[in-house]
C-alpha cells in the first residue's frame, strides 16, 4: 500500500545514489572549512609557539652544557696511568711500579674475539652510531619503565670512555639535576670524540683505560693478572670473562668470585650468539667450561726497593708525571745480590728465633695472629673491630753500595713490607755501638803521634766516666764479643784495641785526641746525623743511619775518599727512550774525607778485626771465602742493636738487626752471631761480579817491621817457638806497619835478644860469646846487648837498609837453637899496618 503523502519522483531521486565526485567535493568543502577555521589557526599557532618556546628552553638549558663539554682537552684521552718498569743495573726488568697497574697495548694486539665480546655486551650499535645511541636510549627507558627500576644502561663505549677519561662521575655542575647534566655533557663529549677519532682508536683508548677489577687496569694487565698471558693469547671464553667483569669489577672478578664471573661470562657468550659472532654449538661447548685463572702473584709494590724507587722517582720527575708512569727507571740494584740479601735475612733471623727460650714474638707467631684475626673478621666475630696486632718480631736491614759511585746494589728495609713499610735501611737511626770506633782511630791516625803499633792503656774504667751503662760496671766487659769478662792487659797496641774491640783502650784514645776532632771527621766521612758531644760517642752511642755508615766505611776502601751520596736511580727514560733524568757526572766524583795514610792504617786494623779479631768466625764458622776483605762488629750496650760493617775494594755492605722498639734481643746476642752470617752470604755472592783486590798502602808511607810481642820495631831476635805436628820451629813474630815518614817511632824491641843467643845452650856458644857474657858481669847466660837509641839512617830508606833480615831458624825439641859446625880455634892476632878512622855517618835524602 502506497503512502499518499510521498512524492514518487522525489522518492526516486532520494533513493538514487549520489555521485562519488559529489560526495568528495562535499568532504573537501567541509575539510577546507575546518582548516580555514579560526580555531584551527589558533591551535596551530599555539603548537608552533610551544615548539619554539620548548626548543628555546632546551637550547638555553643545553647551551652551557655543550660549552662545558667543549672545554675538555681531548689530549687527556691519551694521558693514562701506566706501569713504569724498574730495571736493574744490567737492564733486566726486576719489577714494575704504578699507581694503577696498567700496561697499554695497540689495538692490533687485541684479538678479534675480545672486540666481538665487548661490542656484543657493551654497545651492539658501536659501529653505526656517532657517539650516542638514541635507539638504545629509547629501549633502555622503556625496559626500565616496565621493570620499575633502572635495570638497563644506554651508555655507548664512547660515552664510557668520556666518563672515565674526564672523571665525569666527579663532575660538579652546581645544578639540582646534576646527574642529568653530567649525562648531557657526556653526550656532547662522545660526539666530539667520534668526530676526532676513528672507531679503532676509540676501542684502543677504551680497552687500555677501563678497570677490570683485581687491581688491573686495561686489557693487558687483566689478561696477565687473571690468566697469566698476554692479551694477544686470550681465548673466546677468557675474552668473554674479562668483558663480563666491566659492569661490576669488584663483584665479578674471577679471582675472588668465580661463580659470579662464570654467570657474567655466559651472559656475554649469549650476547655474542645474538649478534652473530658465535654459533649456538660453540655456545654450548664454551658455557660448560670452567674459568681457569692463575694464582694471584705477590704485589710488586710490596717491597722496600720498589717503594724507595717510586718515592725517589716522584721527587726527580714530579708527582704528576710519576702518577702517569710509563717510564723506564734504570736503577743501581743488582737483582742477583738483592735476592741473596732478602733470602739471607729470612734464613738467619728465623734461626735466631728458634733458639731455646727466645723471649720475644717470632715472625711465625705473628703470622698466626694475623691469620686468626682475618678469620674472625670474615666470620663477623670482630664486632668491635679490634686493631690488627702489631708486628713486634726481630727486624733487620741490609745495604750494599758500590764503592766507586755509591750506587745501591742491594737493600733490605725489613723482613716483610706488608707488615711494616718503614724502611730501616734508609730511615731508621740507631746507635752503632762499637761499629763506630774505627772513626775514633782514624781521627787519631791523621796525626804523626798516633799509629797502629802505638801502646794504649788498657785498664778498667768506670762506666760513669764515658756515660754508658748507668752508674755501675766496668767498661769494656763485652768488647771482645764473648760472655767472659774482659781481661785487661795494662797496655795494648792501637791495632789490637780496634781489632779485638777493647772498649777501655778505645775510650782512653778518644779522651786523648778529644771529641771535637772525632765529630769533625764524622761529618767528613758522610754522617749527617748529629754525633753528640759526649764521651759515650766514642763507643757509638749517637744514633746514625745505615746508609751513613756504609758511606763512611767506604772511605777505608777508597784510600780516604768516599762517594758523595748513596744513589738508587741512575737514569730515567720515557716510553720513547728519551732521557728524562740522569745522574750528573759531578755527583759521581768522590769526596776527600780522610788522609790516605790514616785510611790505610785503619783499614789494616779492620783487616785484622775480620781475620783474627771479633769477626774471625766469618771464616771459621760461616764460610767466608778467601779474598781481601775487612770489617767490624758492632754490639751496642745491653745487646739492643747489632751491626756488622765490612767491605772489599769493590763494595761496602752493612747489616743491622734489632727491634723497632729498642730492647735486649737476648743476653749474649753478639753481632758476630746474628748480623755477621748475613754479611758473609752477601759478600760471598758478590765476589764474582765485584772482584775484590788488595788495597795497597800509599806510596808516600813508610813501611816498617814491628814485633807483635812488644809493639816496638823488630830486631833479628823477634821469634817465637811454634810446635806443629810434633815439630818445633822458630818463626818470625812480626808484622809490617805503614807509618807516616815523620812518625816518632824509634824504639826497638826489648822483649827479645838481639841475636837469639838465648836459644843456645852454654856448651854450644863460642868463646867470644861466653866472654861477652862474662864481661857483662851478669851470671845469666842471656846478656843484654847495647841497643841503638835511634835510627841509623836519616831521611827516606829506599833500600830498606834498617829493616832486619826476615828468617826462620830450626830449633831442637827443647827449644834450643841448632848450631852448624864451625871452627873454635882462636885465630892468630894480626895488626893492620894502617889505622883508618871510622867512616862518617851517611845521610841519604
Amino acid at each position: 500500500m502506497s503512502d499518499p503523502d510521498v512524492n514518487p519522483i522525489a522518492k526516486k531521486l532520494t533513493n538514487q545514489p549520489r555521485p562519488t565526485g559529489e560526495r568528495h567535493n562535499v568532504r573537501r568543502r567541509r575539510s577546507r572549512r575546518f582548516f580555514l577555521s579560526k580555531w584551527f589557526a589558533i591551535f596551530a599557532m599555539l603548537v608552533l609557539l610551544g615548539g619554539v618556546a620548548t626548543f628555546g628552553i632546551v637550547m638555553a638549558y643545553v647551551k652551557p652544557l655543550r660549552e662545558q663539554a667543549a672545554t675538555f682537552d681531548l689530549e687527556a684521552l691519551h694521558k693514562i696511568e701506566k706501569a713504569s718498569l724498574i730495571l736493574d743495573r744490567r737492564g733486566a726488568e726486576v719489577g714494575r711500579i704504578y699507581m694503577l697497574n696498567r700496561t697499554p697495548i695497540p689495538i692490533n694486539q687485541v684479538p678479534q674475539n675480545t672486540i666481538d665480546a665487548l661490542v656484543a655486551q657493551e654497545d651492539e650499535r658501536f659501529f653505526q652510531h656517532s657517539g650516542v645511541d638514541f635507539i638504545g636510549i629509547v629501549r633502555a627507558i622503556w625496559l626500565n619503565y616496565r621493570a620499575g627500576s633502572e635495570t638497563q644502561g644506554a651508555s655507548t663505549i664512547t660515552q664510557q670512555l668520556a666518563r672515565e677519561a674526564f672523571k665525569l662521575k666527579d663532575l660538579e655542575t652546581g645544578e639540582k639535576n646534576s646527574r642529568y647534566n653530567r649525562k648531557i655533557v657526556e653526550w656532547f663529549l662522545a660526539e666530539r670524540i667520534e668526530k676526532n677519532y676513528t672507531k679503532s682508536e676509540i676501542l684502543e683508548l677504551y680497552l687500555n683505560r677501563i678497570y677490570f677489577g683485581g687491581g688491573f687496569y686495561g686489557i693487558q694487565a687483566a689478561a696477565q693478572g687473571f690468566f697469566g698471558k698476554n692479551a694477544t693469547q686470550l681465548t673466546v671464553t677468557e675474552s668473554a670473562t674479562i668483558v663480563g667483569i666491566i659492569k661490576s669489577p669488584n663483584n665479578l672478578q674471577p679471582l675472588r668470585h668465580p661463580e659470579r664471573a662464570t654467570a657474567a661470562r655466559n651472559h656475554v657468550l649469549n650476547r655474542m650468539v645474538t649478534e652473530g659472532t658465535l654459533s649456538k654449538g660453540e655456545l654450548e661447548t664454551l658455557s660448560a667450561q670452567p674459568i681457569v685463572t692463575v694464582e694471584r702473584m705477590t704485589n710488586p709494590q710490596d717491597s722496600y726497593v720498589y717503594e724507595a724507587v717510586r718515592q725517589e722517582a716522584a721527587k726527580i720527575i714530579g708527582g704528576e708525571a710519576a702518577l702517569l708512569g710509563g717510564f723506564n727507571i734504570h736503577t743501581t740494584i743488582d737483582a742477583k745480590l738483592q735476592k741473596v740479601a732478602e733470602a739471607s735475612v729470612r734464613k738467619h733471623l728465623a734461626e735466631v728465633e728458634k733458639r731455646d727460650a727466645y723471649p720475644h714474638q717470632t715472625y711465625e707467631k705473628y703470622r698466626a695472629l694475623v691469620q686468626l684475626y682475618d678469620e674472625k673478621r670474615k666470620a663477623g666475630k670482630n664486632t668491635i673491630s679490634p686493631p690488627l696486632p702489631k708486628p713486634e718480631y726481630l727486624q733487620a736491614s741490609v745495604l750494599a753500595i758500590d764503592n766507586e759511585n755509591g750506587g745501591i746494589l742491594a737493600m733490605v728495609g725489613g723482613r716483610d713490607f706488608a707488615d711494616s713499610e718503614y724502611n730501616r735501611a734508609l730511615q731508621s737511626s740507631r746507635p752503632p755501638g762499637t761499629a763506630f770506633t774505627p772513626f775514633v782511630f782514624a781521627t787519631a791516625f791523621q796525626s804523626s803521634d798516633y799509629y797502629p803499633p802505638l801502646q794504649i792503656e788498657d785498664r778498667p774504667i768506670d762506666n760513669r766516666r764515658v756515660m754508658i751503662g748507668g752508674l755501675q760496671g766496668i767498661l769494656g766487659e763485652w768488647g771482645t764479643e764473648t760472655m767472659e769478662r774482659t781481661v785487661f792487659k795494662g797496655t795494648v797496641t792501637a791495632r789490637d784495641a780496634l781489632a779485638q774491640g777493647r772498649n777501655s783502650a778505645t775510650a782512653e784514645l778518644g779522651e786523648r785526641i778529644g771529641r771535637g776532632p772525632v765529630i769533625e771527621l764524622a761529618k767528613k766521612v758522610g754522617f749527617q746525623s748529629t754525633i753528640k758531644d759526649y764521651p759515650s760517642s766514642f763507643l757509638g752511642a749517637s744514633e746514625v743511619r745505615l746508609d751513613e755508615l756504609c758511606l763512611a766505611y767506604s772511605t777505608f776502601a777508597n784510600s780516604g775518599k768516599r762517594p758523595q751520596q748513596v744513589t738508587l736511580i741512575k737514569r730515567i727514560t720515557d716510553y720513547e727512550g728519551k732521557i728524562i733524568y740522569e745522574v750528573k757526572e759531578d755527583t759521581q766524583t768522590t769526596v776527600e774525607a780522610i788522609d790516605e795514610i790514616a785510611a790505610f792504617q785503619t783499614h789494616s786494623c779492620l783487616t785484622d778485626a775480620l781475620a783474627t779479631g771479633t769477626g774471625s768466625v766469618a771464616y771459621s764458622e760461616y764460610g767466608l771465602e778467601k779474598f781481601p776483605a775487612a770489617g767490624k762488629t758492632g754490639t751496642h750496650y745491653e745487646f739492643k742493636d747489632l751491626w756488622f760493617m765490612g767491605y772489599t775494594s769493590a763494595i761496602t755492605c752493612g747489616v743491622w738487626s734489632g727491634f723497632d722498639q729498642q730492647k735486649t734481643i737476648y743476653e749474649g746476642a753478639f753481632s758476630n752471631r746474628i748480623t755477621l752470617p748475613i754479611w758473609v752470604d752477601i759478600m760471598n755472592a758478590s765476589r764474582k761480579d765485584y772482584k775484590p783486590e788488595e788495597i795497597t798502602p800509599p806510596k808516600n808511607a813508610e813501611l816498617i817491621e814491628v814485633c807483635r810481642t812488644s809493639g816496638q820495631r823488630a830486631t833479628d831476635g823477634c821469634y817465637v817457638n811454634v810446635t806443629k805436628n810434633g815439630n818445633t820451629q822458630s818463626v818470625r813474630n812480626t808484622s809490617l806497619e805503614v807509618l807516616r815518614p815523620d812518625s816518632h817511632f824509634d824504639s826497638y824491641c826489648t822483649e827479645h835478644p838481639h841475636s837469639g843467643l838465648d836459644l843456645m845452650p852454654p856448651r854450644m856458644r863460642s868463646p867470644l860469646a861466653q866472654n861477652s857474657a862474662s864481661f857483662s858481669g851478669s851470671e845469666s847466660t842471656n846478656a843484654s846487648p847495647v841497643r841503638m837509641q835511634g835510627l841509623t839512617l836519616v831521611g827516606n830508606d829506599p833500600y830498606n837498609t834498617v829493616l832486619p833480615v826476615l828468617k826462620a831458624e830450626p830449633v831442637n825439641p827443647d827449644g834450643s837453637r841448632v848450631i852448624k859446625a864451625e871452627p873454635v880455634e882462636e885465630p892468630e892476632a894480626t895488626q893492620s899496618p894502617i889505622k883508618l878512622a871510622p867512616p862518617p855517618r851517611l845521610e841519604l835524602e
